[in-house]
This record gives structure tokens, C-alpha cells and sequence, in this order.
């Protein structure tokens, strides 16, 4: 009898227990904003004697946050529109080949290209959500998709022994019944704590580098954070682009002569879709004390994607090669010339802004 009633009320200590509320979390829609952006790249040299310029520039992509892209694509006295390629990635990106056989004087030593875009760009917040806000269905990805932001490959390397120690001594593995957003937070801020920001020539980008120098600029840090979520089979991304900022907002920053090239990411939570995170901006501002939060599920509409992911795979034409081109930020060429020596060539690069905010969607 007095066994049964300890049992009894041991059941009712069980069933009163509460289980730990789970926050349920939406983004907030703040702004669209209709963005067109002018990218202007020329290389010059001298006695370069170049009879065939091969460009490759990137179609950028659509995106939650992006909309509605466009690119154009204009060579200096080409007389040919730019062909569409697919790269030969996984992802099977589409890239702009331009050829341009040199008719005119001027391309002998000099080549000029204008890449235009347009877009909406929605800036938007990640919130708890409340009880007044919709609930708003999330499909998971497709298992192809899924898979694709899973996978090895490029300079995103996470299958070697040494960087999985790395992560076990870094406490980056994730545990039993650890959320999507909850663990690609916890990974967020340990770079920000034990990772510097760095800017050098020629660096090594790839994840398994990073690790080891723990330091890097906006690229390798986006790769190694992507790296360590796809480890933790949290599917991720980098997002390789520009600033949007125009000349005005660029003179009230003082910053001067800067070609805006960053990298941002996002990877996929379940329920709540891509979330964007900016580790590398938090780094960069780690002197100035700013909160890493303000970088970590928030989009500003400030960024404009001009290709997903690094390490783009296409066939050069003009040596009849296979190419890794890391980051197409900027238009990649190559020549074929007959001259034996080749000086120094110039590159040099203008990036223009323009945006005007658009009505406020709702909530989506």
C-alpha cells in the first residue's frame, strides 16, 4: 500500500514537470530595396600584343533575400553577346563566357568590361515570434538541395582527421537534440571569440587552413563556418559578393576607394528556412566592440550575392583547360598572345550603387 502511494506520487512529480519551453522563431520583413549596381573592370599592359581575350563573369543568383535578378554583361568592341555556361561544380552555376578576338588597336594591351545588375534586396529579421504573429509553414529542402549544401568539396574541407579533432577540442560537434539555429549559433560565436580578422596576399582560404592559422579575412572565416555546420550535417553556404552602399554612405563612413567585395553566409534551419549569418563582418569589427549578435540573422539589405559558394569549375576555351576560379567577384580573363614577355598589368575596378526603398512587404 505505502509502496503504491510512493509510486503514485512519483508518476504525479513526473507528469507536473514542465518541459523546457522551446522558442518559436520567424523573421520579421523591414524593407525592399531596389537596388542597381555598376561594376567597372578594365586590365591593361604594355606590349602585351594579346590576339584573343577569354572573360568569364558570373550570372548572379535569386535568393530569399534576393529577387528579381538581372545581369548584363558589355566588353569593350566585342561584337558578340556573352554565352551562358554551366560550371562544373555541384552546383552547376551558370557563368558568362565572353571571347573577344582582337579587332581593334586598342585591345592589344587594354580590355574593358561593364557588368550591370539590378535586384530587390528585402532586408529582414530574425524574432521570437509572437502570439499575434502567422504561423508560417517551412518546407525542408528537397533531398538533392540538402544534399548539395551537405557536401565536401572546393575549399569547404571538414572529412580529415585533424580538423575533426579540431572541432572535438573546440567543442564544435553538436549534440543530441541540438537545433539547427541553436548549435549555428553557438559555432557563430566561438569563431567571433577565438578567431582574428586578417587581410593578406595570396592567403589559403580553405576551412582546414583557416583552422590552423585562426585567422582569416571575410572568406576564409565564411568557409570555415559553413565547413564546421555541413560537418554537423547543418546544411550551409557562402554567399560571395558586394557591398551595397553608395557614394554617399560610403563618403559619411569615410571610406574611400573601396571595391565593396565581402562574403556573407546562410545555412537552412529547420521550420525557419535560410538564415543568414555574417561572421566575418563580426570579426572585422571585433576592435570596435561591436555585438557579434547584430551580424547573426539579420539581413540589411546591404549585400548583393553575386555567386553561391567558392571554387568555380568552368573550361577555359583559349588553352582548352579546366580552371578553379576561387571568387568571381570580379570578372576573371586570360589571353593568347604570341609575346614571349609580359609586363605588369593593371587592374583596376569602380563599383556604383544606386537604391531606392520600395513598399514594405508583409511578413513572409
Amino acid at each position: 500500500m505505502i509502496l503504491n502511494l510512493i509510486l503514485g506520487l512519483l508518476l504525479n512529480q513526473t507528469d507536473d514537470v514542465k518541459k523546457p519551453v522551446v522558442t518559436r522563431w520567424s523573421f520579421e520583413n523591414v524593407e525592399t530595396v531596389l537596388f542597381e549596381g555598376e561594376l567597372s573592370f578594365r586590365a591593361s599592359g604594355q606590349n602585351m600584343d594579346v590576339k584573343e581575350w577569354g572573360i568569364f563573369t558570373c550570372k548572379a543568383p535569386e535568393l530569399p533575400t534576393q529577387k528579381n535578378v538581372q545581369t548584363k554583361v558589355q566588353v569593350l568592341n566585342a561584337k558578340t553577346a556573352p554565352v551562358p555556361v554551366r560550371d562544373f561544380s555541384p552546383l552547376m552555376r551558370t557563368v558568362y563566357l565572353s571571347r573577344l578576338p582582337v579587332k581593334e588597336a586598342i585591345n592589344k594591351d587594354l580590355i574593358d568590361v561593364k557588368v550591370s545588375y539590378q535586384a530587390e534586396l528585402i532586408a529582414r529579421k530574425l524574432v521570437p515570434a509572437t502570439a499575434d504573429m502567422p504561423v508560417v509553414k517551412v518546407e525542408p529542402l528537397k533531398e538533392q538541395e540538402k544534399n548539395l549544401y551537405l557536401m565536401e568539396w572546393g575549399d569547404v574541407k571538414f572529412k580529415d582527421k585533424e580538423f575533426q579533432a579540431w572541432m572535438e577540442n573546440n567543442k564544435l560537434i553538436r549534440q543530441a537534440g541540438e537545433r539547427d539555429l541553436d548549435f549555428a549559433r553557438k559555432v557563430f560565436r566561438q569563431i567571433n571569440y577565438k578567431l582574428d580578422f586578417d587581410l593578406a596576399e595570396n592567403m589559403d582560404r580553405k576551412s582546414t587552413a583557416v583552422s590552423i592559422m585562426m585567422k582569416s579575412d571575410a572568406g576564409g572565416i565564411s568557409n570555415l563556418f559553413v565547413a564546421i555546420l555541413r560537418a554537423n550535417k547543418v546544411p550551409a553556404r557562402s554567399l560571395w559578393g558586394r557591398m551595397v552602399m553608395t557614394a554617399a554612405e560610403m563618403e559619411k563612413q569615410k571610406i574611400k576607394g573601396s571595391n565593396q567585395m565581402s562574403v556573407r553566409c546562410e545555412f537552412f534551419a529547420e521550420d525557419i528556412g535560410w538564415v543568414p549569418a555574417d561572421p566575418g563582418s563580426a570579426l572585422y569589427s571585433k576592435k570596435n566592440k561591436i555585438d557579434p549578435d547584430t551580424c547573426f540573422g539579420i539581413d540589411y539589405a546591404a549585400f548583393f550575392t553575386q555567386h553561391v559558394d567558392p571554387n568555380i569549375d568552368v573550361h577555359n576555351p583559349l588553352s582548352n583547360k579546366r580552371i578553379n576560379i576561387i571568387a568571381l567577384q570580379s570578372p576573371a580573363y586570360w589571353i593568347y598572345t604570341q609575346a614571349t614577355t609580359l609586363g605588369t598589368v593593371k587592374v583596376t575596378q569602380d563599383w556604383k550603387v544606386t537604391k531606392r526603398e520600395k513598399k514594405m512587404d508583409p511578413v513572409k
